[in-house]
């Protein structure tokens, strides 16, 4: 992308605050992909998603913190992440699916717990 860019003179001047929200955008879609009792991310997972140093990974995530993008804490002995929300947006398809799936399994456990409850 950045030899197509490359060649747009504003965008070439802006490339350092594109590159930046683009790596937040990744975070915000790495933390809404997964189920909301699983959102611990590492460093490394999120290095490789957005293509950023590792060294680079917790301000990173102390922008999307502070932006309110995200809410969360950052375990940096662990060199992990845990998140707690992510900023609704608006979703394509694949993402409305993905959620479906994760409410239909929600819903599931839901459904197997009042059984066990029902039980007891």
């Amino acid at each position: 992308m950045k030899s197509q860019w490359g060649t747009i003179a504003d965008l070439a001047a802006q490339e350092l605050f594109l590159r930046q929200k683009i790596s937040l955008l990744c975070l915000m879609e790495m933390t809404f992909k997964r189920p909301s009792h699983n959102r611990q991310l590492t460093f490394a997972e999120i290095a490789t998603e957005t293509k950023l140093p590792i060294n680079e990974i917790e301000l990173l995530v102390m922008k999307a913190l502070a932006q309110g993008l995200v809410k969360g804490a950052i375990d940096q002995v662990a060199s992990t992440v845990n998140m707690t929300w992510v900023q609704p947006r608006v979703l394509d398809r694949s993402q409305i699916s993905g959620m479906v799936d994760r409410l239909n399994e929600w819903c599931k456990h839901v459904g197997m717990m009042e059984k066990r409850c029902h039980r007891s």
